[in-house]
């Protein structure tokens, strides 16, 4: 009898006392990478540019993190944080490429002053470059490629890095006339030939620097051949023959103007 006693009371002590001693348990502190512990900021930073240098992105990052969260007024500290940016642009991947868009756009927003700011700007815009579709698809990253590095050479104009941003300014707004070129020639295709003469009359305006400016030359003068206006037609097709003589469209050119088609 007494034993049934004793049990019940055994198991509400045990029941009462497992709360308190869940309430009396240590958190655990967070881990301090090892080989941090003894290493002074110039020394981390140099591990870092290290493991960069050999690709390992996640792992330099650990360190230029350490120095940059340790001394953030630091010289070491803030080109530390400009590099944890280009860890993540190396990843590549789609999310890494936003976080490194965010860490550029942190760097300029704490150190505006940096000589190192018109890289980050640069950076920006190389993040939108490099989510660029194919002149087929939708344009929308290539509009803001163009935009970012229009707002870096305006920014600064006498960047070291400026001829990178004109060429790639310059690659961006051919991807965007590539985009309309094809949309014209479908025009062409349907035999909307007034729809295709406007696109290709815009390209030419906007686009100066089009590097396939003599195929759109040549499909003005189709197009327009088409819809009869002969003369006009003729001229654009001289102009491929004289401005693109070592064209492929130079030769086709050529042949209607011989053959008296327009």
């Amino acid at each position: 009898m007494r034993t049934h006693r004793i049990l019940p009371i055994i198991m509400i002590m045990i029941a009462l006392g497992l709360p308190a001693c869940r309430g009396t348990k240590t958190r655990s502190t967070p881990a301090i990478d090892p080989e941090l512990v003894n290493l002074s900021k110039q020394e981390a930073f140099d591990k870092a540019e290290a493991l960069f240098e050999d690709k390992r992105w996640v792992r330099s990052r650990t360190f230029y993190q350490y120095v940059n969260e340790n001394f953030p007024n630091d010289p070491l500290g803030r080109r530390s944080l400009l590099r944890i940016a280009d860890t993540y642009f190396k990843q590549g991947s789609d999310v890494n490429l936003v976080e490194s868009q965010y860490k550029y756009r942190d760097f300029i927003n704490r150190y505006p002053g940096s000589e190192s700011a018109d890289y980050a700007m640069l950076q920006i815009a190389n993040v939108s470059y490099k989510q660029m579709e194919r002149p087929d698809r939708d344009q929308t990253k290539t509009r803001e490629a163009v935009t970012k590095f229009q707002e870096m050479l305006t920014a600064f104009p006498r960047s070291s890095h400026r001829a990178e941003a004109e060429t790639r300014l310059r690659k961006a707004n051919d991807r965007l006339a590539k985009h309309e070129h094809l949309v014209a020639r479908f025009y062409i295709k349907r035999k909307s030939y007034e729809a295709a003469i406007l696109r290709l009359n815009h390209m030419v305006e906007r686009f100066p620097d089009y590097e396939e400016r003599d195929a759109t030359f040549y499909d003005l003068g189709t197009a327009l051949s088409a819809l009869g206006r002969k003369g006009e037609a003729r001229l654009y097709f001289e102009r491929v023959v004289a401005e693109f003589p070592n064209s492929e469209f130079a030769a086709k050119a050529k042949q209607k103007l011989e053959q008296k088609a327009v």
